[in-house]
């Protein structure tokens, strides 16, 4: 989820947004592919280390104190919502709080993945500095033994008003933003025709990312029957703002229809002085003609629009790929380097989006629920997603190479190691995991840390 503070616009982002700026938005982000970048989000769970139960922000030792003494010992900028500390910030890097107190390490925008391991690398060596030892940070899809019920509520204003309009349009609102935890990945794209083909491919392959990087079978301490139960909440997640955009990729995605989208979905809520306000459920194509309370949308506003849609695929003025759950290294940075390998080589990128042909866009929610239940094992067009996944890999392998050789910068596939394991072994994490009863806190968490 977005981490922008609400406030940071400058004097030509208040004024009042027009429909051909709306457009020309997304022409901004266009780059020459020697400025292409790669960035992370890694999310996880602070938890305790003995039962599983989640860790509020406000305890002793929890997740403030955790915050402070980053900020104390390690140079992090603490950044405030009222008198919460709610985000830290580090030569790019920020670290910001979900609304179940997931904790989120967003890395800057690097050139390979040899310096997001080193960003990601050294966040994590800070946290296990500071750690309370009676506490542990996890990754996994969803938290494997807390429940709802357990998970303190939100303590940031933009996610106390999603926690009071989602839940009236999707019954599993409130365990999508308290209880599960994902990898995403941003890249850069040189054009509008280049922004189409990675969306697009991104967006119709991502059921078989979550296959294979599946890895929450647990809920409550309980199997759940699902590879990635995360997958399963995600469904029920409300249409209008979330999912795999099947009408959109069959109209034929393009920075037009993109806006129009965009458009079209009730506000969560508007951005005035610096303040989160409610916004009625109006669409942003009403904010546009009606206003609210006298005052009309702005690009800034735009921007805070898009961070409160979550398809599995992201477009703001870089792509953002969202749907992978998440996992500890070195399997998570895993993640990027495979988008990597398939989006930044033009070679790879064009055999991924006719691999991509395979899947119809009417299609992709059975496969998506195939995908978070089954994992690998899945079958989809005569073949198992296992298969499916080796092919994608193959392909990625190649893009990593080639870029390497075109650019005479390391060569990345080994990050890729952890994903061949999986291949070779022929199973989801989540489904690993779900085969390795009995599920004591101290064997799942042990699995689980993130070190």
């Amino acid at each position: 989820m977005s981490t922008t503070l609400p406030d940071s616009a400058t004097v030509a982002e208040l004024e009042p947004v027009t429909h051909a700026e709306l457009i020309d938005y997304f022409h901004q982000g266009g780059k020459p592919a020697s400025a292409w970048r790669v960035g992370s989000e890694f999310e996880a769970f602070v938890v305790e280390r003995t039962s599983g139960r989640a860790i509020s922000y406000q305890e002793p030792g929890g997740i403030r104190d955790l915050l402070q003494a980053l900020v104390n010992r390690f140079g992090w900028q603490p950044h405030y919502r009222g008198d919460r500390l709610s985000m830290l910030t580090r030569g790019g890097a920020t670290v910001s709080l979900e609304p179940g107190g997931q904790v989120e390490f967003s890395s800057p925008p690097v050139s390979n993945i040899i310096e997001l391991d080193s960003e990601y690398s050294r966040y994590r060596s800070d946290v296990q500095a500071v750690l309370d030892p009676r506490l542990v940070m996890i990754a996994a899809g969803v938290t494997p033994f807390a429940t709802i019920e357990e998970i303190p509520p939100p303590v940031r204003r933009r996610h106390q008003l999603m926690a009071q309009y989602l839940p009236a349009r999707c019954t599993m609102a409130i365990h999508m933003m308290q209880a599960t935890a994902s990898t995403q990945s941003t890249f850069d794209y040189a054009d509008e025709a280049d922004a189409i083909r990675k969306f697009t491919t991104a967006l119709t392959l991502g059921p078989v990312i979550n296959a294979l990087w599946g890895n929450s079978p647990l809920y409550a301490g309980e199997a759940t029957g699902w590879v990635s139960y995360r997958g399963k909440i995600w469904q029920g997640m409300d249409p209008q703002r979330c999912g795999l955009l099947q009408d959109l990729l069959a109209e034929g995605f393009h920075f037009g229809s993109w806006t129009e989208y965009l458009l079209d979905r009730p506000l969560l809520f508007a951005v005035r002085d610096g303040q989160y306000i409610q916004a009625d459920g109006q669409t942003f194509r009403e904010y546009m003609v009606h206003g609210i309370d006298g005052h009309f949308p702005t690009v800034a506003d735009w921007e805070v629009h898009i961070s409160t849609v979550f398809p599995e695929v992201r477009l703001k003025q870089f792509l953002e790929v969202r749907g992978a759950d998440a996992n500890p290294p070195p399997l998570s940075l895993a993640v990027p380097t495979f988008w990597k390998g398939l989006l930044y080589d033009a070679d790879s990128l064009a055999e991924a989006a006719a691999l991509a042909k395979n899947f119809a866009p009417a299609e992709l929610p059975k496969l998506f629920e195939l995908a978070s239940q089954e994992g690998l094992a899945a079958v989809w067009s005569g073949q198992t997603l296992l298969e499916w996944a080796r092919r994608l890999t193959d392909v990625s392998l190649e893009g990593l190479r080639k870029q390497a050789e075109r650019t005479g910068t390391p060569d990345e596939r080994g990050y890729l190691q952890p994903v061949q394991v999986i291949l070779e072994r022929g199973t989801s994490p989540g489904a690993e995991l779900a085969s390795a009863a009995p599920h004591t806190v101290e064997k799942v968490l042990k699995r689980l840390e993130v070190q």
